[in-house]
């Protein structure tokens, strides 16, 4: 058993302990000092519905993914094929399998920001407008604090955000942070779109105000606002549901699976197989 596998199903068994019926007695509680880890456990589901088209068109691309929290774990299902992203907080290692090839890669935070720090000093060294805003994005940003929504304004992006606040604030901090590295895994896996260097700046004040976004719709505009200008229009819509399902715990177990079965591939020949075809 490797030690991704390992920890996934270290993951579920912290999950069926919480699905399981206490008996409330001296024996289980923990000793002076020492942590309680059910306590620590905070689990939780996210569904996200992403959808893709250009302005005018009626139907886009639609994307559906299912992002499972735990101790310790992240675990991110996208699409029918179910394929796997797994981030372990602890270690900052992503992991990523793809079922329909039945391969997988690991990527290191480490790798990720290196990635990053050269990816802005290429940006860095055009000097057009657009690339100066995504080094340092500055919207001009509105808010209603009766619906919740939040509005970010450039030339290049506009974000349309509804948020209310998170009922807990352990749910916030374990959120956002797996949010920040997710953004930049997305700017990894693909070389060329910089669009999440604005989103970025979108996520932070997020995080700053604990606000959860049940919904955001971005309106890009790749060549600026101009009059005759035909914009993409991405929109995701979040839901948090606070208790994982049994449905959710196979899924788990399936991941746990293919990390035990899928052979280890390096990142290039990853994306060459899973990744670079689409």
């Amino acid at each position: 058993m490797n030690g991704f596998t390992r920890a996934l199903l270290l993951f579920l068994s912290a999950l069926l302990i919480c699905f399981a019926p206490a008996a409330a007695s001296a024996a289980d509680e923990p000793a002076d000092g020492a942590p309680d880890e059910a306590a620590e456990l905070s689990q939780f589901r996210i569904d996200n519905v992403l959808t893709i088209r250009k302005e005018g068109e009626e139907d886009g691309v639609r994307i559906v993914t299912t992002t499972l929290f735990g101790k310790g774990m992240v675990i991110d299902f996208i699409g029918d094929n179910d394929e796997v992203i797994v981030y372990n907080r602890k270690t900052k290692t992503f992991v990523l399998l793809d079922p329909i090839h039945r391969i997988q890669t690991e990527l290191t935070l480490s790798e990720i920001d290196q990635f990053l720090e050269n990816l802005r000093a290429v940006v860095a060294e055009k000097k057009d407008a657009h690339s100066q805003f995504l080094l340092n994005p500055r919207f001009e940003i509105t808010r209603s604090d009766e619906t919740g929504e939040l509005s970010f304004s450039s030339k290049w992006y506009e974000y349309l955000v509804t948020t209310r606040s998170f009922d807990d604030p352990e749910l916030s901090g374990v959120y956002f942070e797996f949010i920040d590295v997710y953004t930049k895994l997305n700017l990894y896996l693909n070389p060329g779109n910089y669009t999440p260097l604005a989103r970025m700046a979108v996520n932070d004040l997020l995080a700053h105000e604990k606000r959860f976004p049940t919904k955001i719709r971005l309106t890009l505009y790749p060549k600026g606002k101009t009059l005759f200008a035909k914009p993409d229009i991405i929109t995701s819509d979040h839901k948090i549901i606070r208790r994982l399902s049994e449905e959710d715990l196979g899924r788990i177990v399936r991941a746990s699976h293919f990390s035990e079965q899928f052979p280890k591939q390096t990142f290039g020949n990853y994306y060459r197989t899973a990744i670079q075809p689409q």
